[in-house]
């Protein structure tokens, strides 16, 4: 089965993951607690595939949660 391109390419370069203060800091319209609830609710919300969690430290994958935001606009990931 061959990977989609998008996919592979994403697949080569790895996760970029960041902080919900990095996130906030790419995503002005989003404040911390904001992003902090989604988190929360992520389990319903379909954000969690997107979610790392290492010790206390929760991480962000950044690309795919613009992937989770496409996607609940309706509109197809880049």
């Amino acid at each position: 089965m061959a990977i989609p391109h998008a996919a592979h390419e994403k697949q080569k370069r790895g996760l970029r993951l960041g902080t919900t203060q990095q996130l906030a800091m790419e995503h002005p319209g989003l404040s911390e607690p904001s992003i902090r609830a989604l988190i929360h609710k992520g389990g319903r919300n379909g954000l969690s595939r997107h979610i790392y969690r290492l010790g206390r430290r929760v991480m962000i994958d950044l690309d795919g949660f613009q992937d989770w935001v496409r996607q609940l606009n309706g509109r197809t990931a880049a």
